[in-house]
C-alpha cells in the first residue's frame, strides 16, 4: 500500500530527509576516512607568488599591519547545509578589505580554497602534499609581503573526528617593509574531544613559537583556538604567547562563532590573534573589530565571524633588519615512539627538521618519548 505524505507535513519531511542524507553521508565519509592515515611529519610550504611584488620601503622603525583571521566553514555543503556560492563571495570581501595578512581555516576542499583571492596581490602559502581530503589541514596564509620561509607542523595528538584530517600549525616567515622579519602562525586547535588532547596541542604550539629563532621582531599567532577566554587553555596561551589584539586595544572579546543563531548567548569567542614580542620594541598597539558579519546571522558566509586587526609595532633603537632569509640548521631524523595506549596511531612516526633538545622538549610536551639518531 502506498501512503502519501500530508501536504502540511511536506516541509518537515523534507527537512528530516535532508538531515538524514547529511548524517548518512557524513558517516560514510568517516568510515572511509578511517582507512586513511594522517601524517605527523612536518611539511614544506607550497607557495604561490603574487603577480606583482610590493617594494620594500623604509618604514623608519614603525610597522603598521592589517591582519584578518577567518574560519570559512569549508566542509562540503551536504555536511553543513550551507548555501552554495559562499567562497567567491568570501574572496571578493577579502579583496575589498585588502588586509596585509590573511589567515584562513577550514579550507578543506578545492572549492573552499577559492576563498583565497586569485588576483595576484598576495603571496599564498599552504602545506605541500595534501593530495586527499583526509590529508588536508585546511590552513591557508596570504601575505602582501614576501614569504621567505616556513613549514606546516601537524599536531601529534588529535581526537575523533579531527583525527581524520591533519590539523596543526602553519608557520610563515615574512619579510616586512624595511627588511624586518615577522613570524606568522596560522592555527586550528581540536574541536571538542578530551581536554587533554587540546592541552597537548596548546603545548605543541607554545613550544613551536618559543623555539623559533628566525631573527623575527615579533610573532603573530592567530586562528581558531576552539577555547573561550574563560578556559584554562586560553589562559595558558595568553601567558605563553602574550596579549591578544582584544587586550592590547582595551576591548572585550566579541563573539566569533554564533552557530548562525541570533539568540542571545548563542555565540562564543573562539578566534584570536596573540602578539608576542621577540625583540625589544618601543611600543606595541593593536585594536580589533568584527569582519564578515552578515545583515543577519542566517546571511553570514560562515558559522564563524572574522577578526580584523591592526597591529602597530614600533621598533626599538638599534634593531637591525636582516638582509636576507635566516640560516636554518640542518635537519635531523628523530623517531618518535608513541605509547601503546595512544589512540589507534602507528607505533612510530618521524619528525624532520628538529635538533636534539627541541625533540626532547616536544616529546615531553606531547606526552611521548623520542629516540634520536
Amino acid at each position: 500500500m502506498i501512503v502519501s505524505r500530508r501536504p502540511h507535513l511536506l516541509p518537515l519531511a523534507a527537512h528530516w530527509d535532508g538531515l538524514a542524507l547529511r548524517v548518512t553521508s557524513t558517516l560514510l565519509m568517516l568510515v572511509i576516512g578511517t582507512s586513511g592515515c594522517a601524517s605527523h611529519r612536518p611539511a614544506q610550504l607550497q607557495l604561490e607568488h603574487p603577480a606583482r611584488a610590493l617594494p620594500l620601503r623604509n618604514s623608519e622603525g614603525a610597522l603598521s599591519l592589517r591582519l584578518l583571521t577567518y574560519n570559512i566553514w569549508g566542509l562540503p555543503s551536504w555536511m553543513t547545509g550551507a548555501r552554495s556560492g559562499r567562497y567567491p563571495q568570501i574572496a571578493r570581501e577579502l579583496e575589498r578589505l585588502d588586509p596585509d595578512i590573511v589567515l584562513l581555516q577550514e579550507a578543506w576542499t578545492a572549492k573552499a580554497r577559492k576563498s583565497a583571492p586569485a588576483t595576484g596581490s598576495w603571496w599564498v602559502a599552504r602545506a605541500a602534499g595534501q593530495r586527499t581530503f583526509f590529508q588536508q589541514n585546511g590552513l591557508i596564509t596570504l601575505s602582501k609581503f614576501p614569504i621567505i620561509g616556513g613549514k606546516f607542523y601537524p599536531f601529534l595528538r588529535a581526537a575523533f573526528p579531527d583525527r581524520l584530517v591533519s590539523k596543526g600549525i602553519l608557520k610563515t616567515t615574512i619579510c616586512l617593509p624595511g627588511g624586518s622579519i615577522l613570524n606568522v602562525w596560522n592555527v586550528h586547535l581540536q574541536e571538542g574531544g578530551p581536554p587533554a588532547v587540546r592541552h597537548s596541542q596548546v603545548q605543541e604550539l607554545v613550544y613551536r613559537v618559543q623555539a623559533a629563532e628566525d631573527g623575527q621582531v615579533a610573532d603573530l599567532v592567530g586562528g581558531d583556538f576552539n577555547c573561550t577566554p574563560e578556559s584554562p587553555h586560553y589562559r595558558e596561551l595568553e601567558q605563553a604567547l602574550g596579549p591578544t589584539v582584544y587586550g592590547l586595544g582595551g576591548e572585550k572579546p566579541f563573539v566569533t562563532w554564533n552557530k548562525l543563531s541570533a539568540k542571545p548567548g548563542a555565540g562564543q569567542t573562539l578566534d584570536y590573534v596573540f602578539v608576542r614580542e621577540h625583540q625589544a620594541l618601543q611600543s606595541v598597539q593593536a585594536f580589533a573589530r568584527v569582519a564578515f558579519a552578515g545583515p543577519t546571522p542566517a546571511q553570514q558566509l560562515s558559522d564563524h565571524l572574522g577578526v580584523e586587526a591592526v597591529v602597530n609595532l614600533r621598533l626599538g633603537a638599534g634593531l637591525a633588519a636582516l638582509d636576507g632569509p635566516p640560516l636554518q640548521p640542518a635537519p635531523m631524523r628523530v623517531d618518535v615512539f608513541l605509547p601503546s595506549s595512544y589512540e589507534g596511531e602507528n607505533a612510530q612516526e618521524t619528525i624532520l627538521g628538529m635538533g636534539r633538545p627541541e625533540a626532547r622538549a616536544l616529546g615531553v610536551a606531547a606526552g611521548i618519548s623520542a629516540k634520536l639518531r
